[in-house]
C-alpha cells in the first residue's frame, strides 16, 4: 500500500519541528549528550571479544573514527535489582530516538557515551514513519552490563 502523502506537505519544515520537539528529550549540557563512536573494522579472521577487539594482542585492532554527536532524544532506564556476590546490581541501558538523517550519520556505531556513561549497541527497532520521514528507536547497554 502506498503512503498518502497529502499535497503541499512540506518535509522540511516538519523535519525541524521534530528536530524542535526531540530537543525536549535531549540534555542541555554539551557534555551530557549523545555522542556515537564508530570503530573502523579490521579485516581479520581471528576471533575477538564482545567489543570487537582481538584477543591475541599482537593483531591489530580497531581504531576509533573522530566522534560524532547528532540530535537524538536519550532515555535512561534503570533495571530491575538483581543480587550477586558482589552486592546488588542494576542494568541500566539507554533508548536513543533519531530522525532519518541524523541516523543515516551515525549508522554502524560501536557506541555511545552519554551522560558520561559509556553504552554499546545492541539493536536498532524498525523505523517508523512519521509522514515522509523515518524514525529510528536505538537501544544500548551500559558497559559494565555487558
Amino acid at each position: 500500500m502506498a503512503k498518502f502523502i497529502p499535497a503541499g506537505f512540506d518535509a522540511a519544515r516538519v523535519i525541524g519541528g521534530l528536530h524542535t520537539a526531540m530537543g525536549f528529550g535531549e540534555p542541555t549540557r554539551a557534555a551530557d549528550k549523545a555522542t556515537f563512536y564508530i570503530l573502523s573494522q579490521a579485516a581479520t579472521a581471528d576471533p575477538v571479544d564482545g567489543e570487537g577487539l582481538p584477543f591475541d594482542p599482537t593483531k591489530s585492532r580497531p581504531t576509533t573514527r573522530t566522534p560524532k554527536t547528532v540530535p537524538c532524544a536519550v532515555e535512561v532506564f534503570e533495571g530491575s535489582t538483581t543480587r550477586d556476590s558482589f552486592g546488588d546490581a542494576q542494568a541500566s541501558r539507554v533508548v536513543l530516538t533519531l530522525l532519518d538523517p541524523d541516523y543515516q550519520q551515525v549508522k554502524g556505531f560501536s557506541y555511545v557515551v552519554a551522560g558520561g556513561d559509556k553504552y554499546y549497541y545492541t539493536k536498532t527497532d524498525p523505523p517508523v514513519a512519521l509522514g515522509s520521514i523515518d524514525v529510528w528507536t536505538v537501544h544500548c547497554t551500559a558497559q559494565d552490563e555487558r
